[in-house]
């Protein structure tokens, strides 16, 4: 980043202060200023999975709590009739991976070795006695918990693409306009997690404005996004943040069209985005 006086120089220094403990932020970001919520921007879904998808520690929430004599598919009608959408994305979690489980079943026998396999779940172990009504209620479960902010759902829902069949090249138009509602329902999940200190969510704003994905390129946006992700990051893992030098290359990325005026601007707009963030009770 070149500044043209020392003043500039100061402005800088005491406008990236914020935490770092993660490399190149890769999703979407809107400005601080909270203008239309643009529409979700495409993505492209890893290649045909190596593991199986992973399943977040249960919800803290009395709907949740364990129970050893509890059946799979008890549990997941459980979780899904409780008003909490962090119960809901739990019954996501369990549904989808029974479902990735049993669609894999063959590939797993496959490409991965036999000692391996040990550490994924079988079919029988990740379905137990789900029913198929259950599955189908899978999305919907999704879609409630990524509305109302819960971690992880908002990008969730990306990944599943408007069919629930994932967003690899070649699949879903989600430009389609029979998608548009589904377009705006994830822009809408994304600003709930914005609005929860949802990472996931962050970072997706982050990467949009940045790189113009969905929506016109605005380094400023990217760099207030990118100052709330690294506190809401730094938050969930209870550390304090660490002072960000001038060396940084994602901050020079991102401010190096910026002026320091611009720069400070968006730094303290991210810091006040972080601190006006609040998890779900329950929520990890």
């Amino acid at each position: 980043m070149i500044l043209a006086t020392a003043v500039s120089a100061a402005l800088v220094g005491g406008a990236l202060v914020y935490g770092l403990d993660h490399g190149t932020a890769q999703a979407a970001a809107n400005t601080a200023a909270a203008p239309p919520a643009p529409p979700a921007e495409a993505f492209a879904a890893a290649p045909p999975p190596a593991a199986a998808p992973a399943v977040l520690p249960a919800p803290a929430s009395a709907a949740s709590r364990p129970d050893p004599y509890e059946s799979l598919s008890h549990k997941v009608d459980r979780l899904g009739r409780s008003p909490d959408p962090v119960d809901a994305f739990a019954a996501y979690q369990l549904v989808t991976a029974c479902v990735w489980a049993r669609d894999h079943e063959g590939w797993m026998a496959r490409h991965i070795l036999p000692s391996d396999r040990e550490l994924l779940p079988t079919t029988q172990q990740a379905c137990g006695d789900i029913a198929s009504d259950q599955i189908q209620s899978r999305l919907r479960w999704l879609e409630r918990a990524a509305l109302a902010g819960v971690h992880h759902a908002a990008t969730e829902m990306l990944r599943e693409g408007p069919d629930g069949l994932g967003l690899g090249l070649g699949d879903a138009d989600i430009d389609a306009p029979e998608n548009a509602s589904w377009k705006q329902r994830v822009a809408a999940a994304l600003d709930a997690g914005v609005r929860t200190c949802d990472a996931d969510s962050l970072e997706s704003r982050v990467n949009a404005y940045e790189n113009g994905q969905g929506v016109a390129p605005d380094r400023a946006a990217a760099l207030t996004y990118w100052v709330a992700y690294m506190e809401c990051r730094q938050r969930g893992a209870g550390q304090a943040s660490a002072i960000l030098g001038n060396a940084d290359g994602v901050t020079q990325r991102m401010g190096r069209s910026l002026t320091a005026e611009q720069i400070a601007q968006a730094v303290s707009a991210g810091h006040a985005l972080a601190r006006d963030a609040r998890p779900l009770p329950g929520d990890q």
